[in-house]
């Protein structure tokens, strides 16, 4: 109907009602719309927000090990000389100074700091000294969460005293497994012997609280030696117990010798999900309290990194390979040395590849990064982020998963049943993929 031509008889009949979800709507002219949402909903107590700089995270890779794990997929090599890890270190240096001034980063604080590998407790004492004053020269460090990997057997007391003097608070320990023929299997050269003395060592030094990380599903693994893992690793005076589970990926020896070729035996995704169960029921006898679903603490330790960046804050990464967000836009670096190094020599940014974010890949990546996942995370949370409740959204999926025992009958928060905390990475992935079905079909159609 061309409006051009309709008279005002016409504009005026009963062709400007229509009905849209079984309600009539009429067409009128009362509105004039410049805002949204109307000024009557506005408050005073978004104003401090608008004149603050959000916080960063930093995330630093250092690929270097003294040994290459049959199952790690991570970006590492083996260290060959000082030199090849000056270099690196310096290159890191320039990359920091690039990104802090290029992207003004030197006034937002800096909320958390992680230093992952690889294995940067290879470190020398004057490589850690330069890449921390450098990190003091171009960011705002004052009191940070300060993360530090270091893996058993590659530091001593001496060094834990350099980590408390650059500010390290928490060291993050791969352990992996307590049974010395299950960490052979794995290629690991520490022992269960030098993992105890390790943990020993970080308490006996003090100031910094401690997390060790265990895999479950390693070759090998039977009930057993698990249950022997965990039981150590309760016994020790720890402040988080991590649990992965452990995922052969392409680019590893455990894919190539047990998925593709049986040359080895890895556990069936039954069994590993039987030595997770055992795990935690371990864990809930003990009186641990459940951080996420597969970290649980005993003394409320947080872990503020993770909490940070899967709730969206940004994340500056530095170091090759290694992943960062900022803004809406997710990022990688380059992947090998040599165009990471080239990169910079341009003075480039040496990012590899990206992904900017629409609204909904937001909200599906919230929900599922942090919605089961995180203890610390609730609906309200959500719902003041995002205007909307969630259970409302997808109210078969949510009866679902409360009908199969997964989440509890509140409808006030998503509380998950035992069977819950085990499967947590499922529930998560039932409901974002059920809202992100809702809020209708995206460009790249991703699929779980």
């Amino acid at each position: 109907m061309d409006l051009m031509h309709l008279g005002s008889s016409e504009i005026g009949s009963e062709t400007r009602d229509i009905r849209i979800n079984s309600q009539s709507h009429k067409a009128t002219r009362d509105e004039f719309y410049t805002n949204y949402p109307f000024f009557k909903y506005w408050r005073r107590e978004s104003n401090n927000v608008m004149f603050s700089l959000p916080g960063i995270n930093i995330y630093i890779h250092i690929p270097f090990c003294i040994q290459i794990c049959d199952y790690c997929f991570y970006n590492k090599e083996l260290i060959q000389s000082k030199q090849q890890v000056d270099e690196y270190i310096t290159y890191l240096c320039k990359e920091i100074a690039l990104v802090s001034e290029r992207l003004s980063l030197r006034k937002r604080r800096v909320n958390s700091i992680y230093i992952g590998g690889g294995t940067p407790s290879v470190l020398t004492q004057k490589q850690l000294n330069t890449l921390i004053e450098c990190l003091h020269k171009y960011h705002t460090l004052q009191e940070a969460e300060f993360t530090f990997e270091a893996e058993p057997g590659t530091f001593n007391r001496t060094k834990l005293n350099w980590y408390k003097q650059i500010g390290v608070n928490r060291i993050s320990m791969g352990v992996q497994s307590f049974d010395d023929e299950i960490i052979k299997l794995s290629s690991r050269k520490h022992n269960s012997a030098q993992a105890l003395n390790s943990i020993d060592m970080v308490k006996d030094v003090g100031g910094m609280s401690l997390n060790i990380d265990l895999l479950s599903g390693l070759a090998g693994e039977n009930n057993s030696t698990w249950d022997k893992s965990v039981d150590t690793a309760l016994a020790q005076p720890i402040d988080m117990l991590t649990i992965y589970k452990m995922k052969s990926y392409a680019n590893t020896k455990f894919f190539k010798e047990g998925v593709h070729k049986n040359n080895i035996q890895l556990p069936s995704a039954e069994e590993e999900i039987e030595f997770m169960t055992r795990a935690y029921n371990k864990i809930k006898e003990e009186g641990y309290h459940r951080w996420s679903t597969f970290a649980f603490t005993r003394n409320q330790t947080q872990h503020y990194y993770a909490e940070n960046t899967w709730r969206g804050q940004d994340l500056m990464a530095y170091g090759i390979s290694s992943f960062g967000k900022f803004g809406t836009t997710n990022y990688q670096n380059l992947n090998t040395t040599k165009l990471y190094y080239q990169s910079i020599d341009n003075d480039e940014i040496p990012v590899g590849r990206s992904y900017s974010l629409s609204v909904k890949d937001q909200i599906v990546k919230e929900l599922l990064l942090c919605n089961a996942r995180l203890s610390s995370y609730s609906k309200q949370e959500f719902e003041s982020k995002y205007g909307f409740d969630y259970f409302k959204l997808i109210p078969d999926a949510v009866d679902e998963l409360r009908n199969k025992g997964f989440i509890t009958e509140s409808y006030d928060d998503l509380i998950l049943t035992d069977r819950g905390v085990i499967f947590g990475d499922f529930v998560s992935r039932v409901i974002a993929e059920s809202v992100k079905e809702v809020l209708g079909t995206d460009s790249i159609g991703f699929t779980y």
